[in-house]
């Protein structure tokens, strides 16, 4: 009995790499990476907020809210990037104690945006070996894995060099272009646009704040959402929206595969197109519809890291709601 309560927990560890070739590349299950627990070059990063780490998280972890890892002055400044190249080789190198040749496990409460939002900030700077955390923090403490509390201690700082994958982004330019090559063309258009933000967002009835740069939160100054976009709430891929403990971050490939080329489908989505994804401030419900393109193979995807923050903000930029 107890072989094949092993094999049972085995085949459903390795599901979230199993189910497709390139999951393998940026998940990996709960039991997996507690192996990885205590090795040297090996760094988790928790994407949740301050709070929420100080109550409990993995042991060794470094804290860093994905929701404040975007700045819009460096938005603007630095070509639609959540931070200029040196302020974000310092962030990784010193606050996160991470260099070119860690490997490094972003992870959330279980649902999955803040991990993606780690994950995308590290992978588009150039870190090689990064992770999401399949499960969550919510199955890590049920296994009953080490815990700890408070602040953490703060790691040694490290040398990081920047490489920036700018195919992984989209300036406001480029969204822009997109949104007028979608009104010319409609369905036949090379791009789709995807807000997956909640549709009191989508609608301009629910405004958030973001950081302007750090210490300093504005609110954004319009509501609505980017002409020609899409809704499509980050909650239609994941496979564990409210964090429970024991599921998947995403759906399985096939069910994505649905969401994507059937529904959308009907709506223009085919797999040859561009497709933006984008939330507030991209990091996010944004990179989490991202990587689900991802997962399914879309070869076209980004992320407009400038999101609603930097368009609602822009008072030239066109908005519907």
């Amino acid at each position: 009995m107890k072989k094949i309560k092993a094999l049972v927990a085995t085949v459903a560890g390795s599901l979230a790499i199993s189910m497709s070739a390139t999951a393998a590349d940026f998940l990996i299950w709960v039991d997996d990476a507690h192996k990885l627990l205590g090795k040297p070059n090996v760094r988790f990063v928790n994407g949740d907020s301050p709070k929420k780490f100080k109550e409990g998280h993995i042991p060794g972890s470094v804290n860093a809210f994905a929701h404040d890892l975007h700045y819009l002055e460096d938005v603007r400044k630095c070509n639609g990037l959540p931070m200029c190249p040196d302020r974000a080789a310092e962030f990784i190198g010193k606050e996160l104690g991470i260099d070119n040749n860690t490997e490094v496990i972003a992870y959330d409460d279980g649902r999955g945006p803040n991990a993606s939002g780690v994950w995308f900030f590290l992978t588009l700077y150039g870190v090689d070996n990064v992770k999401m955390l399949d499960g969550g923090f919510t199955t890590w403490e049920h296994k009953k894995y080490e815990v700890e509390t408070g602040e953490g201690k703060k790691p040694a700082p490290k040398t990081f060099k920047v490489n920036i994958r700018k195919d992984m982004i989209a300036t406001k330019e480029e969204v822009l272009k997109a949104v007028e090559d979608i009104k010319k063309n409609g369905k036949n258009s090379q791009y789709f646009i995807l807000d997956a933000r909640r549709f009191a967002e989508y609608t301009g009835k629910k405004l958030l704040d973001a950081l302007e740069k750090p210490g300093k939160h504005i609110t954004v100054a319009r509501g609505g959402h980017i002409p020609g976009a899409v809704f499509f709430e980050w909650k239609k891929v994941a496979g564990n929206p409210k964090g429970k403990p024991g599921k998947h971050l995403f759906k399985p490939i096939k069910k994505l595969k649905k969401a994507f080329y059937k529904k959308l489908g009907k709506k223009g989505l085919t797999p040859d197109k561009t497709v933006i994804t984008y939330c507030h401030v991209g990091l996010g419900r944004g990179s989490f519809v991202y990587a689900a393109l991802k997962l399914v193979g879309h070869k076209k995807a980004k992320v407009y890291v400038g999101s609603w923050d930097e368009w609602g903000n822009t008072p030239e930029l066109p908005v519907e709601k």
